[in-house]
């Protein structure tokens, strides 16, 4: 059984404690383990197959007529902690309790968690923690609008997290399956995406390592400002570049080219 890492930060020291990886869920053991979960000092626990607790989760949601919320992040992260205070708060636990079923989903030192990401349709995790709040019978992902808010978990109040929850749909109005210049746009879009995607995985393997040190390289600091700006930059302009796109086609434009941000280069790629 492999070992992993909690840690707690003191400034920039970090004590480390070995955390076996818990078994795989079934359906029958989804809420009983969430329970478990916000009792723990380490929340986010390592799986033996994080992909099937999610199929377990899905069921279990599906089973109960409720919505699937995926919460991935990790013991280290701040605000991953402060979401899961939030969930204890009275205000918030009544909302999540009533409308889902909640997998806690470790990302280790960000080395884990790119299957799961994946599979909902976002190529990264552009923060920790992430929410994905999933409709269980179709797999759709009901929340891109919200996912990345999650990140500043610890800033919010209880009374915007319970908002946030209990203001869900529970279904994605029908769309139109977009042709012609808006399908080549949104699928240029989405290869810019994809590219950027590509260097934020590999920054994560290198600042993941460093992250997990008990003693830090002096360069990590900088590493870590250097991707955490790419990761909070890029979501906003994604959807700037998203909505242009609709708004240029739906104007009645043609042959449009659009202007793509232009990301300085890691200090690792140079």
């Amino acid at each position: 059984m492999r070992k992993l890492f909690a840690t707690a930060f003191l400034g920039f020291a970090m004590v480390a404690t070995p955390i076996n990886a818990v078994a795989s869920l079934d359906s029958s053991t989804i809420q009983a383990a969430y329970e478990s979960a916000l009792e723990s000092d380490h929340p986010y626990m390592p799986s033996e197959n994080a992909m099937a607790d999610v199929d377990a989760l899905l069921a279990s949601a599906k089973k109960n007529g409720k919505l699937a919320m995926i919460i991935m992040g990790a013991n280290w992260c701040h605000d991953s902690i402060g979401l899961i205070s939030h969930l204890k708060e009275s205000e918030v636990a009544g909302v999540v309790h009533e409308n889902y079923e909640v997998l806690i989903v470790d990302v280790g030192y960000l080395e884990s968690g790119k299957d799961i990401i994946t599979r909902f349709g976002r190529p990264v995790i552009y923060g920790t923690p992430t929410v994905l709040v999933v409709e269980p019978n179709t797999e759709q992902l009901l929340n891109s609008d919200t996912a990345n808010l999650w990140r500043d978990a610890a800033a919010m109040d209880a009374t915007e997290v319970a908002s946030l929850f209990t203001n869900q749909s529970h279904s994605l109005p029908d769309e139109v399956a977009p042709t012609g210049e808006l399908k080549r746009l949104l699928a240029e879009i989405d290869a810019f995406e994809a590219a950027q995607a590509a260097r934020i995985y590999r920054g994560f393997a290198i600042v993941g390592p460093m992250l997990a040190a008990e003693n830090r390289p002096e360069t990590f600091g900088s590493y870590w400002t250097q991707l955490r700006t790419l990761r909070y930059s890029i979501t906003g302009d994604l959807e700037a570049l998203r909505k242009e796109a609709h708004e240029r086609v739906a104007a009645g434009e043609s042959d449009i080219t659009l202007t793509y941000p232009d990301y300085p280069a890691f200090d690792w790629e140079e």
